[in-house]
């Protein structure tokens, strides 16, 4: 029973670090897709602009980068993606939100922050270890290191100001905007790897002559005191276990112990390989199904 318990227990392991991350992938698909039917359906080929005043450089711009008139942008809701982030070690669509359901599926933005591109701070937080690891080598960025965020509105690439640092959970000013005239970036995870006690904070600013124009964001997505602070409740909630699934777990648990219990009866009494692998089938979808609701319901470790 002991030698059971613990091939069980390093199996929720193995789960939680690389199982996840079938979901993310999945999801990741989905939101890539989702992002290139809207851009498609938002991008014009031509735009036009005011004359470049002779001796200036025109603003920066890109055949391949398709014009997007920003007044006919529909509004993002939560759950939606806002566009792909390109780090240095991969690739991953960011979507709007830092709910628990929302961090499944990829980076997410702080819906209490501009949106990349605009001038502010934008913020993104991201899982370290579990869920595809999108952040999980965020702390090997350094100052001068680069990473760029394709948007509905254009594309930017932001240079790392300042060492990665961390900082308690509990402190929403990381993600404030400090001047509004500059457009910046703050990447938030889980510190240290493994665990929820610290956020490790990476802060990037904008690369002008790299990126299309940073815009002004609308007078209703500015954040405030009660934004932030509502966001980093929003994230901290995502770090705490589901309630929700507390109940399946426990339901799923009994049954995943049921199934066992009677495998093991039936190998007992029938000593065959055949009888071994007919218990086997049905016990491994109802243990992955406990895995599922029990990892949700446990605190989360970034």
């Amino acid at each position: 029973m002991l030698v059971t318990v613990g091939v069980l227990i390093l199996l929720f392991v193995a789960y939680q670090l690389w199982g996840t991350g079938w979901f993310t992938t999945r999801a990741q698909h989905d939101l890539v897709q989702s992002f290139e039917r809207r851009l498609a359906a938002e991008s014009t080929t031509t735009t036009t602009r005011p004359p470049t005043p002779t001796g200036q450089r025109p603003p920066p711009t890109t055949a391949s980068s398709p014009v997007v008139d920003h007044s006919k942008i529909p509004a993002i809701h939560e759950g939606d993606a806002i566009g792909i982030i390109h780090m240095p070690w991969a690739s991953y669509a960011v979507i709007e939100g830092t709910s628990r359901n929302d961090l499944k599926k990829g980076p997410g933005h702080y819906p209490a922050t501009v949106f990349p591109g605009e001038l502010g701070n934008a913020a993104i937080a991201g899982h370290r270890t579990t869920y595809l690891a999108p952040f999980g080598n965020l702390d090997t960025l350094h100052v001068g290191s680069t990473f760029r965020i394709d948007t509905l509105w254009g594309k930017y690439t932001y240079r790392v100001t300042r060492e990665p640092y961390a900082v308690a959970p509990s402190d929403i000013g990381v993600v404030a905007t400090l001047d509004p005239t500059k457009a910046t970036i703050t990447l938030t995870a889980c510190h240290p790897k493994y665990s929820a006690r610290q956020r490790l904070v990476v802060q990037a600013a904008l690369v002008v002559a790299r990126s299309d124009p940073p815009r002004s964001p609308p007078p209703t997505t500015v954040p405030t005191s009660n934004s932030e602070q509502h966001a980093s409740a929003s994230l901290s909630a995502g770090l705490s276990g589901d309630r929700a699934s507390r109940g399946p777990a426990l339901a799923w648990g009994f049954a995943t112990a049921l199934v066992g219990a009677l495998w093991w009866l039936l190998y007992r009494r029938w000593r065959h390989p055949i009888t071994w692998v007919a218990g086997l089938l049905p016990f491994l979808p109802v243990l992955l199904a406990w895995y599922v609701y029990l990892e949700r319901a446990l605190p989360a470790g970034y």
